[in-house]
């Protein structure tokens, strides 16, 4: 039986596994820009810790999932109006969790942090080629706002 939860230092070393995980997958989809590498124990630390800032993990026997996410404000740009908004960094999920609810129920306990934090919406970025989570997304009722794009030299 599934739960979610915030994450607390007792559960870094699962959170580095997922990381792992999610980094070979960008590796995968971009090797040109990403590598395999292990996430940084400091970085979770500092993340857990922040009150603007929180990893929510899905778990059963063991984590099964992370979604980690950041209270952001606006840019003060004169041509923005300014407000707070919930940045999705982060989301994984164990590859033979997968395709179960647990990034749907991730992206839901994101949703409920963000209002809860007074956020206007909740932005994130995926690599274009991420089919599954693009698909997931826009289950999710995400819309593409902005388009980031590359010029190889």
């Amino acid at each position: 039986y599934m739960k979610i939860r915030k994450a607390a230092a007792k559960d870094i070393d699962g959170i580095i596994d997922l990381y792992t995980i999610l980094f070979s997958d960008m590796a995968k989809l971009q090797p040109e820009y990403f590598k395999e590498a292990k996430q940084d124990d400091e970085f979770i630390r500092m993340i857990i810790e922040n009150e603007d800032s929180d990893i929510l993990i899905a778990y059963d026997t063991k984590i099964i999932g992370l979604a980690l996410v950041q209270k952001q404000k606006t840019p003060p740009y004169n041509c923005l109006v300014e407000h707070n908004f919930a940045y999705l960094m982060d989301l994984v999920v164990e590859p033979v969790f997968r395709n179960k609810g647990i990034g749907k129920k991730l992206i839901e306990s994101v949703k409920k942090w963000a209002l809860e934090k007074d956020c206007k919406y909740i932005e994130l970025n995926v690599l274009s080629q991420n089919d599954k989570a693009i698909a997931l997304y826009k289950a999710m009722d995400f819309d593409e706002e902005m388009k980031t794009m590359r010029m190889k030299l």
